[in-house]
């Protein structure tokens, strides 16, 4: 492990619109901001500097029915800036400043929700991750399989050094992941589907086709929380996917559902004939359970349960293990380090461990969250930002020329925009082997 001093910070923000309404619970989102942060530090007398971004989604860290989705966002404002203000002169390992920011942040902001608190010292993380590999000269999958981060030394009371080990003792070189597509519940499934307000850039809209552009065969499917709503929607989706090849489904509910509803759906779902080979190929199902009862009772279900919003504290994987949770999802805004932890748990339970992407945007964000959902072994990643929004928005000329050079297996130009380069529902990862965060 390494120690680290951070030196200074700085964070910025860049405007983003959706080309497309992204819906997800009760909220529409159709223009929000991505966050930037820019951190120098001291490793053995080095100096190094980092950068990191991760889009502010509204209502999502926060789902307070009083605040509207600029009163959310400010609230993220608030809380990027505290971690900011509050990043230089800290020192110790990368783990100890995250676990210091996280304190501090927390009584510093009381009355906002853990979730939301955590998402300025994951930004500061980041950033200081990108800082430490770049200083170290280590691509991110090297720094994290020879913990250089302090994990095993710091690792919580329900996880052994040796737990920690062995499971950053796999981590590999990074070379592909697997798309998961998100079908937001309003979302056109079929071309003739699309209204005449769709944009006209050349990108696909509907989800017929995005399978016909990109071959993804990986599919994300959001829940309203109405039980026969839902089921409907499940069943004019499995009418397009069915046509197909082999596929995998999973389901996220963002809080909609209360238990006895839920248990409802999914009866219905295995007692439809018509939708049996698509049950058959639903992994799990994300969070249907609002975050303040999901942690206090005992669950089971048919299907897998994973938790999403409720893993706003670094021990909340673990506990939802001793309730019946099958797993949890890890994003970058939650913290990577905590991804690194929650994999090791993930590895000594048999647990799941899912990456989903918070809408992150090709650039910096999808780069380095990529790096550490290949880090971590996600089967497949939900990706949805490069659909919803994307194309490097208000990144100057020459980071895009940049990204371009250095990520050409990730990333291409197309009619003047910067888009993921998609074949075969994957997209190829080998230029992340590079030294810092991705």
């Amino acid at each position: 492990m390494t120690e680290v001093e951070i030196l200074s910070a700085t964070w910025s923000e860049r405007p983003v619109a959706m080309r497309l309404p992204f819906q997800f619970g009760s909220t529409e989102v159709r223009n929000t901001a991505e966050a930037h942060c820019r951190v120098e530090i001291a490793v053995d007398g080095r100096r190094a500097s980092g950068r990191s971004a991760q889009l502010m989604v509204p209502r999502w860290f926060n789902k307070a029915a009083a605040l509207s989705n600029a009163d959310t966002i400010d609230e993220l404002r608030r809380v990027v800036a505290a971690a900011v203000a509050a990043a230089p002169a800290q020192a110790g390992t990368a783990l100890e400043i995250t676990r210091a920011l996280r304190t501090r942040i927390a009584e510093e902001l009381p009355q906002v929700p853990a979730l939301a608190q955590g998402f300025g010292p994951s930004l500061v993380e980041l950033a200081m991750l990108d800082a430490l590999c770049r200083a170290l000269d280590l691509p991110f999958w090297k720094a994290a399989r020879a913990d250089v981060f302090g994990l095993a030394a710091g690792c919580p009371p329900d996880l052994t050094p040796g737990d920690v080990t062995r499971a950053l003792s796999g981590i590999g070189v990074p070379d592909h992941v697997v798309l998961r597509h998100t079908v937001g519940f309003d979302a056109p499934i079929w071309r003739s589907d699309v209204g005449v307000d769709a944009p006209d850039d050349g990108l696909p809209v509907s989800l017929e086709e995005v399978i016909a552009t990109t071959g993804i065969a990986a599919f994300k499917i959001k829940l309203k929380g109405d039980p026969e709503a839902d089921h409907r929607r499940l069943r004019a989706i499995a009418g397009l996917i069915d046509r197909g090849d082999e596929y995998s489904v999973t389901l996220d509910a963002n809080e909609q559902y209360a238990p006895a509803d839920f248990d409802r759906l999914l009866r219905a779902l295995s007692d439809d004939r018509a939708l049996d080979r698509f049950y058959r190929a639903i992994r799990f199902v994300e969070q249907p359970y609002p975050r303040e009862i999901a942690l206090e009772t005992p669950v089971a279900a048919p299907l897998p349960l994973v938790i999403d919003e409720s893993d706003d504290t670094e021990d909340a994987f673990a506990r939802a293990l001793t309730l019946g949770w099958s797993g949890t999802s890890i994003k970058s805004c939650k913290g990577v380090l905590r991804a690194l932890l929650n994999k090791a748990r993930a590895e000594a339970a048999g647990a799941l461990l899912s990456g989903e992407d918070l809408t992150c945007q090709p650039g910096i964000c999808w780069l380095q969250d990529t790096a550490m959902m290949s880090a971590c072994g996600v089967r497949d990643i939900e990706r949805n930002g490069h659909h919803f929004a994307g194309g490097l928005q208000g990144a100057p000329a020459s980071e895009r020329a940049a990204l371009l050079l250095q990520h050409g297996d990730v990333l291409e130009e197309r009619d003047g925009r910067v888009v993921l380069r998609v074949a075969a529902g994957r997209v190829s990862i080998g230029s992340l082997a590079r030294p810092g965060m991705g």
